[in-house]
């Protein structure tokens, strides 16, 4: 149970914690780099783009992939499902929280475009190197959280941002097989996915039976270590060395290719919008806190055991700037666009200062108790 009397002595060993401000440095350096060496002009044109679109296809599933080749308890594979169908409660809740939230806004368009910035974060290319880099026990949580979020972002926040511009007079007219194939595929078929529902497969399939008795046919001992051939760890180390290594390259990409993109804009234009402030904090702010508060009130429910892993996966995942599909859709749809861009701007900036701060509370949660 934790204590009011603990508070201050947990708050000194999460600041105490040398792989928090490690984690923490590199990320903002890294992010500080790529930015200076555009805005120098020292990197090619199309920099960023190129980098994040390794990212997406090879690292990302790489890394989403090799974090499934450990070791399983029921405890952990518990903990996975329970982001999995917390993904989608959350999202539920948020879309109807950020109604709540931007309902004062009184042109129609903008608050389109607020709502559906706030619900859908850049959790794939921001988040989720962000948890490797400093939670990696969460990452599995943060992948299979991760699920609910592309079948949201592929299908409402579409038609919540470009249904208007396919047809202003009824949406559900448009809908028919070969829309739903297409946000079917951008949602399933994409490498993060399939290598996430891959490796919870071959990672789940380790509860099937005694995976530390060599006597059992599906068991190899390799190297003193003993567990399911299909965990490739074990009985291929030269391939998940190499799938480890493609994915520890994601969070240095990633960062780099944030400030390269920062680097591109300009900052004096997007910061003289108030609305794009307030929408920012409130991105930032609000959410991860509104998050950990269901949570909370979640792990209360006698019965329900809220892991440290979930609450650390998802409340970063909510600390970060808009998705880029989400901007894209603005841009492409001519809904708000400068004013979206300028939202994925400023809140990014917002994020980094911020991300550290909900680094050491999470740390702080962790060493107090709350959640197991």
């Amino acid at each position: 149970m934790f204590l009011v009397s603990d508070g201050g002595s947990n708050i000194i060993k999460a600041l105490s914690s040398m792989d928090l401000w490690i984690a923490v440095c590199k990320s903002v350096f890294i992010i500080l780099l790529g930015f200076i060496l555009t805005k120098m002009k020292t990197l090619p044109e199309g920099t960023g783009k190129i980098l994040t679109k390794f990212v997406m296809i090879v690292a990302l599933p790489c890394l989403a992939f090799g974090s499934f080749m450990t070791s399983i308890t029921k405890e952990t594979f518990t903990s996975a499902l329970f982001s999995f169908i917390y993904g989608f409660i959350i999202y539920i809740l948020f879309i109807l929280i950020a109604k709540l939230l931007f309902i004062w806004i009184k042109d129609k368009n903008r608050r389109n475009v607020m709502e559906i910035l706030f619900i859908f974060g850049s959790t794939t290319f921001f988040g989720q190197p962000l948890i490797q880099a400093v939670f990696p026990s969460a990452y599995n949580d943060s992948s299979m959280f991760n699920v609910a979020y592309r079948v949201f972002l592929y299908s409402y926040a579409y038609y919540a941002i470009c249904g208007e511009k396919d047809n202003e007079t009824n949406i559900l007219n448009n809908i028919n097989w070969e829309k739903i194939k297409q946000i079917l595929k951008r949602i399933f078929v994409n490498p993060i996915i399939i290598a996430t529902f891959i490796g919870f497969i071959l990672w789940s399939f380790q509860l099937v039976g005694d995976t530390s008795d060599p006597s059992n046919w599906w068991v190899v001992t390799i190297s003193d270590k003993t567990g399911a051939f299909w965990n490739i760890s074990i009985s291929a180390p030269w391939l998940y060395q190499t799938i480890k290594l493609l994915g520890s390259l994601a969070s240095p990409l990633v960062w780099f290719a944030i400030g390269c993109t920062l680097g591109k804009v300009s900052i004096k234009e997007a910061a003289s919008d108030k609305m794009v402030w307030i929408y920012s904090f409130t991105k930032i702010i609000i959410g991860p806190l509104i998050n950990l508060l269901i949570l909370f009130i979640i792990n209360l429910i006698p019965g329900i055991n809220v892991t440290f892993n979930t609450v650390a996966a998802t409340t970063i995942m909510w600390a970060v700037p808009p998705a880029t599909v989400a901007v894209t859709y603005c841009i492409n749809s001519n809904k708000e666009s400068t004013f979206a861009s300028s939202c994925s701007l400023i809140s990014t900036f917002v994020a980094v200062i911020f991300i550290p701060i909900y680094m050491i509370i999470l740390t702080v949660i962790q060493s107090s108790g709350l959640f197991f």
